[in-house]
C-alpha cells in the first residue's frame, strides 16, 4: 500500500501536488486548495525533507496571487508561522 502510514513523505507530497494541482488550474478553486494546503502543513512534524519544503514553499507562491482570498489568505499565514524562511 503505498500511502500506509509508514509513507507519510509520499502522502505529504501527494497532497502538495493536489493543492497546486487545483491552484494551477486555469480557473482556480481556492478552497480546494487551500483545504489541501492546510492538510500538507499537518505533516511538518515529521517531515521535513527539503523536497518537501520545496513543495510547501510551490504552494505559497503559487497562491500568493491570490492572498485576498480567504482561503490563500489562511494558508499563507499558516504556512509562515510554520516553515523558516528561506
Amino acid at each position: 500500500m503505498l500511502f500506509a502510514d509508514g509513507h507519510l513523505r509520499n502522502r505529504a507530497l501527494y497532497t502538495a501536488d493536489i493543492a497546486l494541482h487545483h491552484a494551477r488550474k486555469p480557473n482556480p478553486d481556492l478552497d480546494a486548495a487551500g483545504d489541501a494546503a492546510h492538510r500538507t502543513l499537518t505533516y511538518l512534524p515529521e517531515i521535513r525533507s527539503e523536497r518537501f519544503l520545496r513543495s510547501l514553499r510551490d504552494i505559497a507562491g503559487t497562491l500568493q496571487p491570490h492572498h485576498r482570498t480567504r482561503a490563500a489568505a489562511d494558508y499563507l499565514d499558516a504556512y509562515r508561522a510554520l516553515v523558516p524562511a528561506a
